[in-house]
């Protein structure tokens, strides 16, 4: 089929080669016989190329991060067998493998499919992996159905099969009450229940996002009857698919048209198109008047979290940098199978939950964990920062996130006492501006950039304070710019700002840093008070090491006297 000439080169590839890749007679053709924009279309089957040439990155589509230990020892089996031993979770809620050959994409694809696992729609033009709250049918705060919802959304046959040509990526989250744990503000579509008069309904938000321009969403409809969330969600889906921008791709995410309609064209566009399917029983879905709030996420460190299951208990292990060897991937497998139900989840701050376990072995699991290096707590604090893969193995990516990670935990975690006192604290970082790591709505967001120095260049980061996802949202404001040799340091100065200014220790981090806005941040951070206190612990480091070199000097001439 021929495309129009005035689309983008993507749509055109879109219409004239489609998205259906053959993986097994793939294997049989030399990567330079490929073109580059039929490898490209490969993102449809989850399938990426890496920085590094003849390899590829396949992401998992799996609903809510929800893993059976069976699933989960396929992967790990895979990836000791394909992948280099490595598995990364991602910030919604997948599984990638990395270090892949082309000759063995289809062995990928066709072993998860085996256990029920699809890469179908993981990346691309269409809906993405559906996301949820950290802990979907056991959370304590649950006011809904969530993982039935989120199965309906994420497995519709019109939007997993039929709208699968959109004008960019659409992001759907379906959380299990109106808290920020469910980061509803951040997707294109955000559902969370509610209930009114003895009923269960699902209000809606929509034209979130973030990438290089962040927008918060919107509450669209107050009240949506619990029967008609499916068809309110493929309405939305094709709203977008008509009206999303196809000739200029920077343009053409859902939020883009929200904020183009605002909020009564949008849900005015929406209800139409729900009125040209025929969809009975559009009269019960209430248009907003208003916004309303989210509320705080009630996670604040907690390794053990009671269910609303009585007797039971979520228990939760941090990963550091999201990375998991097939060892590792086994190991969790059969502790929740052992230790649970079976079932675990990945989280949007790239954690592992382990659920369902019995009081009388969360002790004895919390051993398992500290004693094989996990920690157990510190989360949603300092200690519980993201990071994208950064320069390893992203063709986007500017900056080492995945180094620069590593160096933080080493520089800024040792001391508990201090981090500790620092309180609730959520670091992101994004090796470039499109914002997988989820820079924009963290406490402290880094956004990695080439900053010109005497020599050139050198990787680094924009740094951003005061994103949340809670109450309004709030995206992150801009501070100042640090070359990566640099940022550790400055964060270190932006949290000793904070403990130093703070009006108590009751005013989180982000509190704070939204009271004193980004530029009074720069402010603060070029004043003398703060400078001299850096200062002052170099000098005490420098004076501590010259003392030394003169006592050992002093020794020295005493032994040959």
């Amino acid at each position: 089929m021929k495309a129009k000439e005035d689309l983008t080169q993507v749509e055109k590839d879109k219409i004239e080669i489609g998205f259906d890749a053959d993986f097994k007679e793939i294997a049989k053709r030399s990567l330079e016989s490929i073109p580059p924009n039929e490898v490209a279309l490969w993102k449809w089957a989850g399938v990426y190329q890496q920085l590094q040439k003849g390899f590829f990155m396949i992401r998992l589509r799996i609903p809510g991060g929800l893993m059976t230990s069976e699933q989960l020892e396929r992967a790990a089996d895979l990836s000791s067998e394909l992948a280099q031993d490595q598995l990364c979770i991602t910030t919604r809620q997948c599984l990638q493998f990395h270090w892949i050959r082309k000759e063995d994409i289809h062995k990928i694809l066709e072993g998860m499919k085996e256990v029920g696992i699809l890469t179908k729609n993981a990346c691309g033009d269409v809906t993405r992996n559906v996301v949820t709250c950290p802990l979907p049918g056991v959370c304590p705060h649950e006011e809904g159905d969530t993982l039935n919802m989120l199965q309906l959304i994420a497995d519709d046959p019109e939007m997993l099969d039929q709208q699968r040509n959109l004008p960019r990526k659409h992001k759907i989250s379906v959380a299990g009450c109106g808290r920020a744990c469910g980061q509803t503000l951040m997707n294109c579509q955000g559902w969370h229940p509610i209930h009114r008069e003895g009923r269960t309904g699902w209000r809606f938000y929509a034209g979130g996002g973030l990438g290089a321009k962040p927008y918060l969403g919107k509450l669209i409809f107050d009240w949506v009857p619990e029967d008609l969330v499916v068809d309110v969600a493929r309405a939305v889906t094709e709203v977008f698919r008509r009206l999303g921008n196809r000739k200029v791709r920077a343009l053409a995410r859902l939020k883009i048209v929200v904020d183009r309609l605002g909020v009564k064209g949008f849900a005015q566009e929406v209800l139409q198109e729900l009125s040209d399917r025929k969809v009975s029983g559009i009269a019960g879905i209430v248009v907003a008047e208003s916004s309303a709030e989210i509320e705080e996420s009630f996670l604040q460190g907690q390794a053990v979290i009671p269910q609303r299951q009585t007797g039971l208990y979520a228990v939760r292990a941090m990963i550091q940098r999201s990375e998991l060897t097939s060892q590792e991937a086994r190991r969790f497998a059969q502790w929740a199978q052992g230790y649970g139900d079976g079932t675990v989840v990945f989280t949007h701050r790239q954690n592992l939950v382990f659920r369902s376990v019995a009081f009388n072995k969360t002790e004895e699991l919390l051993g398992l964990l500290k004693n094989a290096g996990y920690r157990i707590e510190g989360f949603e604090h300092l200690p519980d920062m993201v990071a994208c893969v950064g320069t390893t193995v992203c063709n986007l990516a500017v900056s080492d996130t995945p180094n620069t990670y590593r160096s933080m935990m080493e520089k800024l975690t040792s001391d508990a006492d201090w981090w500790k006192n620092i309180g609730p604290l959520r670091i992101n970082m994004n090796g470039c501006p499109n914002s997988c790591g989820q820079h924009a709505v963290a406490d402290i967001g880094l956004r990695g950039l080439r900053k010109r120095t005497e020599q050139g260049s050198e990787e680094g980061y924009s740094i951003f304070v005061g994103g949340s996802l809670s109450g309004a949202g709030h995206l992150g404001e801009y501070v100042c710019d640090a070359t990566a040799s640099q940022v550790i340091a400055t964060v270190k100065k932006i949290l000793t700002v904070y403990l130093q200014k703070r009006l108590s220790p009751e005013e989180y981090f982000g509190v704070f840093s939204r009271r004193v806005t980004g530029a009074g941040m720069k402010d603060m951070l070029g004043s003398r008070e703060v400078e001299s206190d850096f200062v002052q612990e170099r000098n005490q480091k420098y004076q501590a090491v010259f003392q030394a070199t003169i006592d050992s000097t002093r020794e020295q001439k005493r032994d040959k006297s």
